[in-house]
């Protein structure tokens, strides 16, 4: 039993003793640093920002009186000429309207002649001083009543006029309609705003990119620089566009300011397309649609008045009006129309409210779903690459530095402090604070880090650097970043010299992944 015991005891010292020799002997674990190098090459900066894609000029066409849409002329993707006649509203009430205001004209015309005449009576009696002084002014001032009283006739005779040609919707811009928000038989009211038909862009040929930057890097932004962009539909394609404008307007969001930046981009054609990324234009037979006033039709393929008739004899016997007596007003409106120089305003009478567009026109017209009216005019077949409200991921190139020092990004970031133990006799600053080149201590008073006691007053850009085997901190001024390298100098950065990135094993070394550290973030 005894001999059985010193065994055991004599087996559990010799473990413990084996235990500690390896402990005593065994090597100690050595960092193995990641470095880098200080080199020479070009730095672009650059900020992302994601936008949207919108054509240069998009103009929204409205009606400026109200009623019931009588036709439309266009729709979707329909290339349309400056002038060019794209929708009616129903003119009868306006035509009331301008015959009621020149009713008034005649009669406001007839009270100014008598009102003249009583005056001119009533000064040569006064002359001969038969009548008196009082009763002369009288006869004046009423004769300028008269005057005035016929003025505004004119002028209401005039606005009438002018609303029954806004009966008239004519494309403002040469373009193309990528939007329509209304349908015949609708009724628009412009009594206190104007109601939109229509969206136009007038150039494709150009489009626009608006992006929101925020305010840490909108003073980096300049007109004129360049950019960079992708949009989904075409990934692997990217344009080139062109700051144009930065808005000084500040866009609060959630506490968040931003500003608009504005970047002019070519259009470009869809890869295989045969066709240059050029505006769509419409021919020039469109260009006759837009020859009479405010871009109406002449008389040159006018309606024809017998089918006139007979789309609009329902309408017409109900209210009274006999073959002969719509043939002849057609007719007279038609020749008012045409008979001007330069044209006039069509006959709108001949137009029904619910009629899509004069039968025998040569421009004729299709039914389509939803009620509108189409020309069997150009559209716009989509060749071109950049559409309207694309998604649109920018880079804009803001600075650039050509053969300046540069380091990578993790050089900035890296801190050896959580992987070597502070000896405390080694001589200048601890591992984990800014130091000055050479190594010495900072005083307190200096700016910076203090004695061990006192506070951070600013954060200085640093790397660090290997000296008889210890990392060693160099103070660095860092300038502009391009997301992996970024620009320094200092006293002793030279080409060549070796820096810390990080280890090779963190967790080998004893330390954390991620050291904590002052580096640049």
């Amino acid at each position: 039993m005894k001999r059985n015991t010193w065994i055991g005891l004599g087996i559990g010292i010799a473990v413990v003793a084996g235990g500690t020799a390896y402990v005593l002997t065994r090597p100690k674990d050595e960092v193995k640093w990641r470095t880098g190098k200080v080199e020479l090459g070009n730095i672009t900066q650059r900020i992302n920002a994601t936008g949207a894609v919108s054509p240069v000029v998009q103009v929204a066409v409205g009606t400026q009186v109200s009623g019931v849409i009588s036709a439309l002329y266009v729709d979707y993707n329909s290339i349309v000429k400056k002038g060019q006649l794209i929708a009616q509203i129903d003119p009868t009430i306006w035509e009331t309207q301008l015959a009621d205001a020149k009713a008034g004209l005649e009669r406001a015309k007839t009270n100014m002649d008598d009102a003249r005449r009583q005056f001119e009576r009533a000064r040569r009696l006064a002359a001969e001083k038969l009548l008196a002084d009082q009763d002369l002014e009288a006869k004046q001032v009423a004769y300028q009543t008269a005057v005035a009283n016929m003025e505004n006739a004119k002028a209401s005779m005039d606005r009438a006029k002018a609303n029954l040609d806004y009966c008239n919707i004519t494309a403002p811009v040469d373009g193309v309609v990528i939007s329509r928000l209304a349908d015949v038989g609708q009724t628009v009211a412009a009594s206190f705003s104007t109601p939109n038909l229509f969206q136009i862009a007038q150039d494709l040929s150009k489009m626009k990119v608006q992006v929101n930057i925020g305010e840490s890097d909108i003073d980096e932004v300049k007109v004129g620089q360049r950019a960079l962009f992708t949009v989904d539909s075409l990934p692997e394609k990217q344009f080139t566009a062109t700051v144009s404008l930065v808005r000084q307007e500040p866009i609060t969001t959630q506490n968040v300011v931003n500003y608009v930046v504005e970047m002019i981009v070519p259009n470009e054609s869809l890869p295989g397309s045969e066709e240059d990324g050029k505006a769509p234009v419409a021919p020039a037979s469109e260009k006759g649609r837009g020859g009479g006033r405010g871009g109406v039709p002449t008389a040159e393929g006018a309606p024809d008045p017998e089918q006139a008739w007979e789309r609009m004899k329902d309408r017409m016997v109900a209210q009274g009006v006999t073959k002969d007596q719509f043939l002849k007003r057609f007719k007279e409106r038609l020749a008012e129309g045409g008979g001007r120089p330069g044209g006039g305003r069509p006959a709108l009478s001949a137009m029904p409210a619910s009629a899509s567009a004069p039968a025998g026109d040569p421009r004729s017209l299709a039914r389509i779903p939803g009620g509108a009216s189409q020309l069997g005019g150009p559209k716009f077949t989509g060749n071109l690459a950049l559409r309207s409200g694309m998604t649109a991921n920018v880079t804009i190139s803001t600075n650039q530095r050509r053969d300046v020092l540069r380091v990578p990004n993790a050089a900035l970031r890296f801190n050896p402090a959580a992987f070597v133990k502070d000896e405390k006799k080694t001589e200048g600053p601890r591992l984990g604070q800014p130091a000055v080149m050479g190594g010495g201590p900072r005083p307190a008073a200096q700016t910076g880090t203090g004695s061990r006691g006192g506070m951070v007053a600013r954060r200085e850009d640093r790397i660090w650097v290997l000296e008889n085997g210890k990392p060693k901190a160099i103070v660095v001024k860092a300038g502009i970043s391009d997301g992996q390298f970024t620009e320094v100098s200092g006293e002793g950065i030279t080409e060549g010299l070796q820096v810390l990135v990080g280890v090779e094993n963190p967790k080998q070394a004893g330390g954390a992944a991620v050291p904590l550290g002052g580096g640049r973030r």
